[in-house]
């Protein structure tokens, strides 16, 4: 079987390799990576482009010196999102052993692609890299020309540090093994995917304390920052669902292989009566909910006459959109989840015919 294998340390690659040389049927994995980059680069252009666009639009549609780090975060987020889940992935690939690995062998891990692999420590590093590109980016003499330069930069240096990645990654799973659980509930791996989210949520929108409709100066039962208040959450919660939907099943099933999770991470969902509801009902609900919320909100902070950030408004009125996205995710990944465990059972049972024969 592959799936012990996995877990005594170097001869992982090599085993599966044994195993299926000689296949014409399994492409070797500079042919893989290949394939598999001319969607990635699309993709990291067109992620970039939102992110980056509407933070330019709501900053009025420049970018200066005051907003490199608010937008190199952006990007060191986005860095992380895309790195974050590689070792899970290849975990995968590795054990149902679709793709050639020869080219790994004899390619052991150093030490530096080991503590430059880490996801946050590429995402801190990047963000710097960034921060200098924008510095670089804000010399040309036309703001046409300094944000063209950096839609069209940063997406090439988010793929280079995804390829440096991708490789620590598939050597790290060969050179060592995982002894013990990392994640013992979806509940906390969901957590830090919501924090993380809600950062990005805040850098991208904090622009918009220079727009009049969220001005605090009417004060904060103006219908008009009300509103605008209502519609900003609208829209963060819509892009949120929508990069929710990626599926996570391949990367449950690695983190499965290499022992990361356990078949106890998720046991029920929360509210599975709200689960029942239609999605349409549902969005409803929240909609006057968050209305009720903001308003509530506002006549709190009126009347004891605080003063609060942008960003801390913004994520107070977003609260009730929060815990919807949180048990948005939660019900998508725990299904994800069950068919991963359905698909390792599949797996170990076809491995066990196999080695009958």
């Amino acid at each position: 079987m592959i799936l012990p294998v996995i877990n005594r340390g170097r001869p992982c690659i090599v085993a599966i390799l044994s195993q299926f040389k000689g296949s014409a049927v399994i492409p070797d994995y500079l042919t893989f990576i290949r394939f598999q980059d001319k969607r990635l680069l699309p993709f990291l252009y067109l992620i970039a482009f939102i992110l980056l666009g509407f933070y330019w639009k709501n900053n009025d549609y420049v970018i200066q010196h005051n907003d490199a780090w608010f937008v190199s975060g952006i990007l060191a987020l986005m860095v992380y999102n895309v790195v974050n889940e590689l070792k899970a992935f290849w975990a995968y690939k590795c054990a149902i052993g679709n793709v050639d690995l020869s080219f790994f062998r004899g390619r052991g891990l150093s030490k530096v692609e080991k503590r430059l692999s880490q996801p946050l420590l590429i995402a801190i590093l990047s963000g710097l890299v960034f921060w200098a590109l924008i510095q670089g980016c804000l010399l040309l003499p036309s703001p046409v020309y300094q944000t063209g330069s950096l839609l069209i930069i940063s997406p090439l240096i988010v793929y280079l540090l995804f390829r440096f990645a991708r490789h620590a990654c598939i050597k790290e799973i060969g050179a060592e093994a995982i002894d013990k659980v990392k994640y013992r509930h979806l509940r906390g791996y969901v957590y830090i995917h919501v924090i993380f989210t809600l950062i990005l949520n805040v850098l991208t929108i904090v622009p918009l304390k220079n727009n009049a409709d969220f001005s605090f100066s009417e004060g904060f039962l103006s219908a008009r920052l009300i509103v605008a208040t209502l519609m900003m959450c609208a829209i963060v919660l819509a892009l949120n669902l929508a990069f929710a939907r990626m599926n996570k099943c391949y990367v449950f099933l690695g983190r499965l292989f290499i022992k990361e999770i356990d078949f106890y991470f998720s046991r029920s969902v929360p509210c599975p009566s709200l689960l029942n509801k239609p999605f349409w009902l549902r969005m409803l609900w929240l909609l006057v909910i968050q209305l009720l919320w903001i308003a509530t909100l506002a006549l709190a902070l009126t009347l004891s006459g605080w003063h609060i950030w942008f960003a801390a408004w913004f994520l107070l009125s977003f609260l009730p959109s929060a815990a919807y996205y949180y048990l948005h995710v939660y019900w998508r990944w725990h299904h994800d989840f069950m068919m991963s465990c359905d698909m390792c059972f599949r797996w170990r049972e076809i491995e066990k015919q196999s080695d009958l024969w």
